[in-house]
């Protein structure tokens, strides 16, 4: 059964890496081995994560170095660890059409909002749930998707529900509001990645392209369709569900 060496890049608190690291740890994820940090900021709380997770890390500093540079930079420390699955975990710098296509279908990222909406440029952390709460949507929740050149656009692979209605009706600031739901979609978020690299461990992630008419003009989207059938799903959620039961009892 497929496996893979992963990467995750990260910028700043490091709590999905934290979470990846903790499901491998636990044989949550299984034929994953995870072989490297990579962090762009020396001030990156998520280098402490990794050395207590006994996890290498590497520094790649994005100072004075143009898109091209550092992309070179970073795609060369992959090669010394024999990357062939990258996980973007908070990484804030964009990735060049080189690097894409480097490493087509193996670079996944995660947005903690329901694709399409509150995606793109500049929506990011605490922006992307003060737009959806601003929306007044009842259900919101994260998205892994593959990484392709347009901003937060790769093929969607899976995501998940998170419910806000309780939220808007509490009687607290607004901004504390937001930091509620921010938690609230995190804590799925850490479920949901892990889940999403397993699929793609297990070659359990498919590309399909479909013809789209509309309006007189045609053109081909493309779709990433996961394969939970057998007992694939049922077998995860119960190794997941043994590993979350532990981590509470922490």
């Amino acid at each position: 059964m497929g496996g893979c060496n992963l990467a995750v890049l990260a910028s700043g608190e490091g709590t999905n890496f934290q979470a990846i690291a903790d499901h491998v740890a636990a044989g949550v994820l299984r034929n994953v081995n995870l072989r490297v940090l990579v962090y762009n900021r020396p001030e990156a709380k998520v280098k402490d994560r990794a050395e207590k997770c006994q996890v290498p890390s590497e520094f790649v500093s994005h100072a004075g170095k143009d898109r091209g540079e550092f992309d070179e930079e970073v795609i060369d420390t992959l090669n010394r660890y024999g990357v062939d699955l990258i996980a973007l975990a908070g990484w804030d710098r964009i990735l060049g059409a080189e690097f894409i296509e480097k490493y087509r279908w193996k670079i996944l990222n995660i947005h903690p909002s329901l694709l399409p909406f509150a995606g793109g440029k500049g929506m990011y952390g605490r922006k992307v749930h003060k737009a959806v709460l601003e929306s007044g949507v009842k259900v919101t929740g994260p998205t892994v998707h593959y990484v392709d050149i347009a901003v937060d656009r790769g093929p969607i692979i899976d995501q998940y529900p998170v419910h806000i209605g309780d939220i808007y009706g509490l009687p607290i600031a607004w901004e504390d509001k937001i930091t509620l739901l921010a938690e609230r979609v995190l804590l799925y978020e850490h479920r949901l990645y892990s889940r999403v690299i397993q699929l793609q461990a297990d070659g359990r992630i498919k590309i399909e392209t479909e013809k789209v008419e509309r309006e007189g003009m045609t053109w081909e989207l493309t779709i990433a369709v996961p394969d939970y059938s057998g007992n694939w799903l049922k077998e995860w959620n119960e190794r997941q569900r043994k590993f979350l039961a532990l981590q509470n009892e922490k």
